[in-house]
């Protein structure tokens, strides 16, 4: 019981820093090109939960074995943009609407993916692949039990809400 513990901080800690680095991200993005702060994203919270779906499904690809980070780099590119696609195509289906264009990019994909945005996402996936997530592991061994397990629910039931309340507030 002590691991599962441990490893539901380690994954709650992670989506948790990957959603709030893509809210980082957008809002940035925003700001250098429009000029103005603006909240990114579905949820109230400062998170973006696809950045961090996206996240684990590079951990589920690249699993626990040694990569070269080259080929890290261009497999999350392509995956990452190939999975921003199919959100977006999702997320409209869903909510019949756009919550994101890059109709004002350069090397636009559609108007929903960009060349430069899955750069950008092929460097965040070494980021979390080479680092964010080996710290978390010995962080979920450092910490002790009551605190990863006291964050774990917070954040989870945290966004749990967060997404219901705001899921039924876009339909």
């Amino acid at each position: 019981m002590e691991n599962f513990f441990r490893k539901f901080f380690r994954y709650s800690f992670e989506f948790v820093l990957a959603g709030f680095v893509g809210w980082l991200y957008e809002v940035a993005v925003v700001w250098i090109m429009y000029g103005y702060v603006y909240n990114r994203g579905m949820l109230h919270m400062p998170i973006v939960p696809i950045y961090a779906v996206g996240a684990f499904i590079l951990l589920l690809i690249f699993g626990r074995k040694k990569q070269n980070p080259l080929f890290v780099f261009i497999v999350s590119t392509v995956v990452t943009t190939v999975f921003e696609l199919g959100a977006s195509y999702l997320l409209d289906f869903i909510f019949g609407r756009h919550f994101w264009t890059y109709e004002d990019w350069y090397f636009s994909i559609l108007d929903r993916a960009s060349l430069i945005s899955s750069v950008i996402f092929g460097l965040f996936a070494l980021l979390y692949l080479f680092a964010v997530h080996p710290l978390s592991g010995k962080l979920s061994e450092k910490l002790p039990k009551w605190v990863c397990i006291g964050f774990s629910v917070t954040a989870s039931a945290a966004i749990a809400v967060d997404a219901a309340v705001s899921f039924i507030e876009w339909r």
